[in-house]
């Protein structure tokens, strides 16, 4: 009888557990994908104050020698794909999925972008759907 409620016990236990656990990886995902934009932002906000231009990738990871400028960012991030969720501005779980082929960039203006998106845009997005590009 003991073991029937031991056994009971973990299976409630489980079933708490589980599903919080299952999240762990989509949040993870969300939070790299933050901090990558936010190095690699403000690697960008570094090469325009040492030379007031707009950076390429290229400026970023290797450098300009034209310019002297030593590379800001030890390697190029991959973003990872999946399920992604993230935390906005208003502390709200966005959730929203990361394509296998997204890849960082660098747009016209010298800003970070995954997918076309900002880190503003992705921070002061309300929903999934407005991340889909």
């Amino acid at each position: 009888m003991e073991l029937v409620v031991v056994i009971a016990i973990l299976g409630i236990l489980a079933g708490i557990a589980i599903p919080r656990f299952m999240s762990a990886t989509e949040t993870a995902r969300g939070a790299k994908t933050v901090a990558d934009l936010r190095t690699l932002e403000s690697a960008a906000v570094m090469y325009y104050a040492k030379t007031g231009l707009v950076p390429t990738k290229d400026d970023l990871e290797k450098g300009n020698t034209t310019l002297g400028t030593a590379a800001l960012v030890a390697s190029w991030p991959v973003p990872t794909s999946g399920k992604a969720i993230i935390k906005n501005n208003d502390n709200k779980e966005i959730t929203w999925t990361i394509s296998s082929g997204a890849a960082y960039s660098i747009n016209a203006e010298g800003r970070p972008t995954i997918g076309d998106l900002t880190i503003d845009q992705i921070l002061k997005a309300s929903t999934g759907s407005e991340l889909k590009k």
